[in-house]
This record gives C-alpha cells, sequence and structure tokens, in this order.
C-alpha cells in the first residue's frame, strides 16, 4: 500500500473496519434509552455475531448486501436535473486514488488506499439550485448521514468504488460509499442509495439514536493506529496523519 512501511495484518485490518458499522448497533428511542460504552457491553439481542473467512461482523439488523438488479444511485432534491446513475455510470467520473485513514470515534485507525470521484464531478452532472446548502445520504441498511456542501466539496472527500485495487466488498459498503478522512468513521457512510441536496440541515443517525454529533469533525486526543500495533500516539484534529504516513501535498494545482 503506497506510503506504508509495515505489514498490516488482514484479519485484524479487516475486522477494525467492519466494527464502524457499530453506529447500527445503538438501540432505537422506542427501545429505552440504555447507553452503552464499548461493544463488550452490548446486550447479546442487539448483536448478530458471525465469523466470515478474513474477518468478524457485528451488526444489529442482519444486511444481506445490496440487490445490484434494484440498485441505483438517485441523486434528487433541489437540482436543477435529478437523475438515476446505474453503477456502470459512475465510472464515466474522473476516478481519484487516494491513500487516507478511517478514525473510529471509539480511539483507533486504519487507512487503505481508496479510488474514487469528487463530489464537484456529481455536481457539474446534477447543478444544484443556488438555495441548496446541504447534502442529505440514505442508505441501502436504513442508515442516514449528513453534510454540508462544501463539506463534501473538500479536497480528500470522495465518493467512494474501490478499496485497495479492489471493488468494495459488501462489509466496506459496496457499491458505493463515502471517504470523508477528516470526520470520525460513522460519518462515513455505506451502501448509499440515495443523495439529496437541501436547504435545511438534516439530522444523522448517530444524532438520533446516539450520543455523538451531526458534525463529526475528528477532535484533538489520542489514536491508536492498528497498523502500529495500537501505539497510543496523539492526534491534533481534523484528518489523521501519523509519524509512518505519507502526508499528501493538498495544495490546489494552477
Amino acid at each position: 500500500m503506497p506510503g506504508m512501511n509495515f505489514k498490516l495484518d488482514r484479519r485484524v485490518f479487516l475486522k477494525a473496519f467492519s466494527l464502524s458499522a457499530l453506529a447500527a448497533l445503538w438501540p432505537k428511542r422506542s427501545e429505552g434509552t440504555v447507553q452503552f460504552q464499548n461493544d463488550e457491553r452490548f446486550p447479546s439481542h442487539y448483536i448478530q455475531n458471525r465469523d466470515v473467512p478474513g474477518f468478524f461482523i457485528r451488526s444489529a439488523n442482519p444486511f444481506p448486501g445490496v440487490n445490484m438488479n434494484e440498485w441505483a444511485l438517485s441523486v434528487s432534491g433541489l437540482v436543477e436535473n435529478p437523475t438515476a446513475f446505474q453503477y456502470e455510470d459512475l465510472f464515466g467520473f474522473k476516478m481519484i486514488r487516494q491513500t487516507s485513514r478511517l478514525k473510529c470515534v471509539e480511539c483507533w485507525s486504519a487507512k487503505a488506499e481508496w479510488e474514487g470521484f469528487h463530489m464537484s464531478e456529481l455536481i457539474e452532472k446534477v447543478k444544484p439550485k443556488p438555495e441548496a446548502k446541504y447534502v442529505a445520504f440514505s442508505s441501502a441498511d436504513s442508515y442516514y448521514e449528513s453534510y454540508t456542501i462544501d463539506e463534501l466539496l473538500r479536497d480528500r472527500v470522495l465518493l467512494v468504488l474501490r478499496m485497495n485495487g479492489s471493488a468494495l466488498s459488501p462489509n466496506h459498503g459496496f457499491p458505493l460509499r463515502l471517504i470523508a478522512p477528516y470526520k470520525y468513521g460513522y460519518k462515513n457512510i455505506k451502501y448509499i442509495t440515495g443523495i439529496e441536496f437541501t436547504d435545511d440541515r438534516k439530522r444523522n443517525y448517530w444524532a438520533d439514536f446516539g450520543p455523538y454529533s451531526v458534525d463529526g469533525t475528528i477532535q484533538p486526543g489520542i489514536d491508536h493506529p492498528l497498523d502500529f500495533n495500537k501505539k497510543p500516539l496523539p492526534i491534533n484534529g481534523g484528518e489523521v496523519f501519523h509519524f509512518f504516513d505519507k502526508r499528501p501535498d493538498t495544495r490546489r494545482k494552477g
């Protein structure tokens, strides 16, 4: 993997990324207001555990994956050209490849090479109206997330189709996910089915059913990178770069 100086155990890596699905474990308000501090304390009736070669998955509601015979990316709301994109259509956008970390709010991070397209490509196609200021994402597993348009137009935010040289796996969000490296993992929505441009800020899953904010920007503190044996390292907030990462040049060209 570009910029990586150690061999990262594949099972540990994939297990770590699967834990980002813990956002889906939080009980709905109708189920009470009990809060859980870590995955060991989650009652068994909230979790389905299953072993799959290479990784371990936990989910509150079993999700078999996206049926591609029915999938399309619906882009709607305050746009001049509402469009339903098929999977193949998305590869017509300019592809960008980058290595970046997924930083979990539970204090670990792991990195991968992601490949996808910038939000500006989509905006050029659908042409949001002047009053559109926000974007609401929906997904095939009933998760939902929201951003400002400006947040999504940052250089290293991608709508991702491929991971580590291959199509996204079902566990990592196939067919389409978001990678916003300066936001906590729960903001990096998977299995995207809908993108709606709005004039008001929608809430997100964790703001409705858990203790986390709509904003979700990574705060200063401590990280335990899995590709460095979970050694505790300080972070300054925003996108996480450790001393063994190759820091990208984010300056605009031209």
